[in-house]
């Protein structure tokens, strides 16, 4: 099942009813995805955008100062001062007539995460007279914001909802906002959620419900880990595991635990539980209940975990290999079979995944695993080898000169090569990609698709040209030149992503956050923060709404996610065009 979300955004291109741009309406528009390429904040040429006439540009002014304004990481002074006039002026557009440039208004409110809307996002929240697109996006923009306050705004929401399928978008997206709150709260309006007859507020309930990791969500947890839906019981197993104790700060005393503990009867229904969901008929579950199972330390549960290294499955062998570092003292049954684990003749995946393990509990294992692996026809396999050699190394011999010990592979090569500067754009250039992308997109016609080969089969993408110009531009040069060609998926984490190594030569690219959000199948590239990834690209296995804002949503799987949850570490891709 190929969960995408409650609703899409209902954006202009989708065929509502809009006016026509004129030649001036498109200058506008260009001068708006300049401003926001270059991160140029103009508040004049911006005011008067939010001003216009026409409500698509209005609407692009408004997303532009989302995009432009969003508080860096260590922000500079000069940083924070277009921040604050990014949100004064943004308030300036709250009142729009028009339901998708208040939409805007409210998301890139919630990118500016300006704690001062609080209450003026809450109280759209709360008004049924607000359009359900205004609602949604006041809902994710709170928990963007994640301060106190915003926190009470949704709680208070989740309480009084009504329970209709014209809510359902709205209260879906207030779930996943108050799961990106971790600290232990008051569950009752997240719970209320829980019996929902929609599959999709339930798993979004479900979502919520785990993430602040609280002994007094584990009764209704359990409950939904025998949900009907598997897209609600694998989110439910991943919340039955061990709860860690809260992290305290650096210097700090120990955190106190939790108010409510887990008593020992109810952990004894999860482990149990959780070893007959490793039996699951839905991989994804299986996959989470074994992740929680590997984190109890009974020997009926480890006899499990240690069980699957054999599957065939590598999505559950992985997972058992991750987990046996944990389990030190069965360390003369752990390391033979991580050792026939590592060997020639087992998933590249799987071989990786033994090497940490097997250094921490056999070092002399592991080199010669590592020694084996490092001629591994993979890449990823073999710079993993030779890194692990390195630790190994370093450890044995501590005093040892490491210096100049790179992450393997010649100088200037691989991903820590220099990269290359992006050319600079003239203002024909960014007009140009307005009218190839944006005007077409706005006018209804058919979103652009391409289609990968695989050695698991083909993936065909459809990409959302509109919200993410610039991105769409340079994925189909990487496509039509044939560079993403030959690029591995050199990072395969089970049921969450499928990433690709760097492509050659590829540009560090402008992130174009948009209201489409990081759903199961989704498009996108990683970085390390807004503005610093570049491609290759990554597919989502899984819904991740904890990241929403902080990454581009390029596009979507449309065929061939079934091959998407097969690939392997070290698959490439063999062949890619555009579908014409």
């Amino acid at each position: 099942m190929l969960a995408l979300g409650l609703a899409a955004p209902t954006l202009w291109s989708q065929g509502q009813r809009h006016p026509p741009l004129t030649a001036a309406d498109i200058d506008a528009i260009t001068k708006l995805l300049m401003l926001e390429d270059t991160r140029v904040f103009d508040p004049d040429v911006i005011a008067g955008y939010l001003k216009a006439s026409h409500p698509e540009v209005r609407r692009r002014a408004a997303l532009a100062i989302g995009r432009i304004g969003y508080p860096r990481t260590r922000a500079t002074e000069a940083q924070t001062t277009v921040t604050d006039q990014a949100r004064l002026l943004l308030a300036t557009a709250r009142g729009d007539a028009d339901v998708e440039v208040a939409a805007t208004v409210a998301f890139s409110t919630g990118q500016l995460k300006d704690a001062d809307a609080v209450g003026w996002l809450g109280g759209l929240l709360m008004a049924s007279s607000t359009p359900a697109e205004v609602a949604r996006e006041a809902a994710c923009s709170l928990g963007k914001i994640r301060s106190p306050e915003a926190r009470v705004a949704l709680t208070k929401y989740l309480a009084a909802a009504p329970s209709t399928p014209a809510a359902a978008p709205v209260v879906g997206e207030a779930l996943l906002s108050v799961g990106r709150f971790t600290g232990s709260e008051d569950l009752a309006p997240i719970v209320r959620w829980t019996a929902a007859k929609d599959v999709e507020v339930r798993w979004r309930a479900t979502w919520a419900l785990y993430r602040p990791r609280d002994p007094a969500a584990a009764e209704t947890l359990l409950r939904l880990s025998s949900d009907p839906s598997p897209d609600v019981r694998f989110w439910a197993v991943r919340g039955l595991g061990v709860i860690p104790p809260p992290a305290a700060a650096p210097g700090a005393a120990a955190a106190p635990a939790p108010a409510a503990q887990i008593s020992p009867e109810i952990k004894a229904r999860q482990v149990g539980r959780l070893r007959e969901a490793v039996r699951d008929d839905d991989r994804r579950v299986r996959t989470e209940a074994l992740r929680a199972l590997g984190t109890y330390d009974d020997d009926a549960s480890f006899e499990v975990v240690l069980s699957m290294l054999d599957s065939p499955d590598t999505w559950l062998s992985v997972s058992a290999a991750e987990a046996l570092a944990r389990y030190p003292s069965h360390k003369d049954a752990i390391v033979p079979r991580l050792v026939a684990a590592a060997g020639p003749s087992r998933p590249t995946a799987l071989r990786v995944a033994a090497l940490a393990p097997l250094a921490t509990l056999a070092p002399d294992a592991a080199k010669e695993a590592a020694t084996a692996l490092s001629q591994s026809p993979s890449q990823d396999a073999r710079t993993t080898a030779q890194r692990t050699l390195q630790r190994l190394e370093a450890a044995a011999n501590p005093s040892a000169d490491a210096g100049g010990r790179g992450r393997g592979g010649a100088p200037g090569t691989g991903r820590g090569a220099a990269r290359p500067e992006p050319p600079k754009l003239t203002e024909a250039d960014y007009r140009r990609i307005v009218e190839r992308w944006i005007v077409p997109d706005y006018n209804g016609a058919p979103k652009p698709r391409a289609i990968w080969t695989t050695p698991k089969g083909e993936i065909e993408l459809e990409l959302y040209p509109g919200d993410a110009p610039l991105g769409v531009e340079y994925f189909v040069h990487e496509v039509e030149s044939g560079d993403i060609v030959g690029t591995e998926f050199g990072r395969v984490v089970p049921n969450f992503v499928a990433q690709q190594d760097g492509i050659k030569n590829a540009l560090t690219l402008r992130d174009e956050v948009n209201r489409r959000g990081l759903t199961r199948g989704n498009l996108s590239w990683a970085s390390a923060g807004l503005d610093t990834g570049r491609p290759g690209y990554t597919l989502g296995s899984t819904p991740q709404p904890h990241n929403e804002g902080d990454f581009t949503s390029l596009g979507r799987v449309v065929r061939g996610m079934d091959v998407v949850d097969r690939l392997e570490l070290g698959d490439a891709v063999t062949a890619a065009k555009m579908r014409k």
